[in-house]
């Protein structure tokens, strides 16, 4: 399972306001290529779910030792992968290889690249 652990956001997605992020954008687009090989992902937003970022020993631990500055977190199967940012296609095929073998569906989100 990939969790991401996420400074405050405006709205479950992130991806919301007149100017959206672009990097909240790929994740997104991430998201449903993770869904396509089979990878379960979770996100949780500090404001919206405090309860799990003190409930995840790896997450309390992480906070503690760099402060809620050093958001997103991304945790695969329970291990840091990244953190400070949101991890490209790119970075997550390393850990996912099943990642190689798909193609992002340009006419969900991609139309905002």
């Amino acid at each position: 399972m990939l969790e991401i652990f996420e400074p405050s956001l405006c709205c479950d997605s992130g991806v919301c306001g007149p100017e959206p992020d672009k990097a909240l954008i790929e994740l997104q687009n991430s998201i449903q290529l993770l869904k396509k090989v089979g990878v379960e992902t979770k996100r949780y937003a500090i404001n919206q779910a405090p309860l799990v970022f003190v409930q995840n020993a790896v997450v309390r631990d992480f906070i503690k030792a760099n402060g809620p500055g050093k958001l997103p977190l991304v945790l695969l199967d329970n291990q840091i992968i990244k953190s400070g940012d949101y991890p490209t296609i790119d970075e997550l095929k390393a850990f996912v290889p099943e990642l190689n073998d798909v193609k992002p569906d340009t006419r969900i989100l991609g139309i905002f690249r």
